[in-house]
């Protein structure tokens, strides 16, 4: 029987760098929600009769940077200062969100432009993405690391209630190019803090080439069976069932249920608020059971709830699903994040975090067009 684990609260909070750090993010997850739901609304206008073609293009455009360079992320941080590598990252971000606002606001964005500055995105999110996971790790340490995990995933998650509540306002209001606006500006308050502030310096490692820092990197998850089934298991939702789910949560809302922008973002707030549900209990519960039990149920009750949710018409029971979704996909990434970085040492938690990425990101191409 595994031993219970102690009751940690959201002991991450309790760092003040952290409490930082969570909250620049929030408000940058926040916007990313906004620019989600307004981006998937624009398609929705500019596509017309190819809207499905083209939000399957969008998921393609987002995701198959990370098929590619996630695994290069992860050797930059294991190389590099990881607040510089998200520094320049959350840089790229920001650019990538001017642009599209920028574009918009003028009358000239098609669905070429959004194509483009999604690539840009995505490319942003791959090289950003192991850097980030290790920068957590660094402020908060080992005690607090799935305290910390869940309360980014909860962010992430909770950013589909603000931000999807404000984008259908502003959208109906104000048009989408002011929306996107917003959501580059949302991006200034992290960026401020990752310029000034200060980690201890880690190890110095000797240089090393790229292909062979990746090739240790995969021979480490290779070697090591169990982290090998974690990212397997956190990969079937997304190769069997993807990210296209959500883009194509407008043209669903619309066609199937009827509903209009705001219902569609009834739906995305559902997600959120289990998301939270999941992040308390993850915060308070003492768990008895393997992790990798519980992200193997978790991932299963998240593939079962997508599926069902393509055959409801009712919109009660499509947001009962989605506060399901919502509540399982924190908890299985949460277990399987911190239970890879406390499996890998300093030294190569960045390559295992950018096998992470490419698992459960890029493989998300797959469901793309």
């Amino acid at each position: 029987m595994i031993a219970p684990a102690p009751r940690l609260g959201f002991a991450a909070l309790h760092v003040p760098l952290y409490r930082w750090y969570f909250g620049t993010s929030w408000v940058s997850s926040a916007g990313d929600g906004m620019e989600t739901v307004i981006r998937n609304l624009l398609v929705l206008q500019l596509a017309g009769d190819q809207a499905a073609f083209w939000l399957g293009m969008m998921v393609f455009a987002h995701w198959v940077p990370f098929t590619v360079f996630s695994l290069y992320g992860g050797t930059l941080a294991d190389r590099y200062d990881v607040r510089k590598v998200q520094l320049v990252a959350q840089l790229l971000l920001f650019a990538a969100g001017l642009g599209v606002a920028l574009i918009t606001i003028g009358g000239l964005v098609t669905v070429w432009w959004i194509f483009g500055f999604l690539l840009l995105h995505g490319f942003a999110g791959a090289i950003g993405n192991p850097a980030q996971q290790t920068l957590v790790h660094s402020i908060v340490g080992r005690d607090r690391l799935l305290s910390a995990v869940s309360l980014n995933s909860t962010s992430r998650q909770l950013s589909q209630v603000i931000g999807p509540a404000i984008a259908g306002l502003v959208f109906v209001a104000f048009g989408p190019g002011w929306g996107l606006l917003v959501n580059a500006l949302s991006f200034v308050p992290l960026l401020l803090l990752l310029a000034v502030i200060r980690l201890p310096r880690g190890e110095i490692r000797p240089p090393q080439a790229a292909l062979d820092a990746l090739r240790e990197g995969i021979g480490f998850v290779r070697a090591r069976p169990r982290l090998g089934a974690l990212i397997g298991v956190e990969m079937l939702p997304v190769v069997f069932l993807g990210h296209t789910f959500h883009s194509l949560l407008p043209l669903f809302a619309r066609d199937r249920l009827g509903m209009d922008a705001l219902g569609y973002s009834f739906l995305l707030v559902a997600s959120g608020v289990g998301a939270l549900g999941a992040a308390v209990w993850l915060a308070y519960s003492r768990q008895r059971t393997d992790p990798l039990r519980i992200i193997v149920v978790a991932a299963g009750i998240e593939m079962a709830a997508i599926l069902a949710f393509a055959l409801v018409t009712s919109f009660a029971l499509a947001v009962a699903l989605m506060l399901a979704i919502g509540a399982t996909a924190v908890i299985a990434q949460a277990l399987a994040n911190t239970t890879l970085q406390l499996s890998a040492p300093d030294r190569i938690r960045g390559r295992v975090m950018g096998a992470y990425s490419f698992g459960t990101q890029g493989m998300r191409v797959v469901n793309g067009p």
